[in-house]
């Protein structure tokens, strides 16, 4: 359903590695699928979200899958779909046009979104998982997606990397930076003489900094709230 999410969930599979194609045209999905097999690497993971607009579309692209034979098993179709009410709300709020509003046939925008809604009945069906985004908010739609798609892999997404930078305050903080650790409570080895011309790669500068008992002790602690926090940064 136009308004349902189809964003927000295509950047959801581009950031869990998914090679995506939006506005996909429905005449080209047999020679999609064609070239796909050309590279299949490439396209191991690919998500289209599929142009259609009309009835007409709609049947050729079932009748397109439906000739897919035995490969049609490799095929998910995601629905996105959410109460009319809400869909209105959405637009007013964005004050974007619906892309299938007709003035031909169309009153109203609810009328536009009830004819869609019965239009796109068939596809519906034919879709592996409904998602209601409704009372979603964007996190929310975000990780039903990663649920589903962790459902058909032996190897859920479950990774998040993680940069670590030191950096100097004097030149301020890093614009980038989502967690500080302030460590100037520990000895600066700028003030040892004999180590004011080496960095913190040295294996001088090393020892001393990790010979310190607040470094060790401080380096347990953080390590720990870490662990605590990725795994719910990754859920959120």
């Amino acid at each position: 359903m136009s308004g349902a999410g189809k964003s927000t969930a295509s950047a959801c599979l581009s950031d869990l590695g998914f090679y995506v194609i939006d506005n996909f045209p429905v005449p080209l999905f047999n020679h999609f699928v064609a070239h796909s097999l050309t590279s299949p690497d490439k396209f191991l993971r690919t998500a289209l979200l599929v142009d259609i607009d009309s009835q007409e579309k709609q049947r050729e692209m079932i009748s397109l899958i439906k000739d897919l034979g035995p490969q049609a098993k490799q095929l998910q179709i995601i629905f996105l779909d959410c109460r009319s009410d809400t869909i209105l709300k959405r637009y007013h709020e964005t004050r974007r046009p619906h892309p299938n509003f007709n003035p031909h046939e169309d009153d109203t925008l609810l009328d536009t979104i009830k004819r869609e809604r019965a239009r796109l009945m068939p596809l519906q069906e034919m879709a592996a998982v409904r998602i209601d985004t409704s009372d979603m908010t964007v996190h929310d739609l975000r990780r039903e997606i990663k649920g589903f798609v962790d459902s058909l892999s032996r190897h859920p997404h479950k990774t998040m990397r993680v940069n670590f930078l030191s950096f100097g305050f004097k030149y301020g903080i890093p614009p980038d930076c989502d967690l500080v650790a302030d460590v100037r409570f520990l000895p600066n080895p700028y003030f040892v003489e004999t180590l004011r011309d080496k960095n913190g790669l040295d294996p001088d500068v090393r020892d001393f900094v990790l010979k310190l008992e607040d470094a060790t002790t401080f380096l347990k602690y953080y390590s720990q709230l870490l662990e605590f926090l990725l795994p719910r940064y990754i859920f959120e």
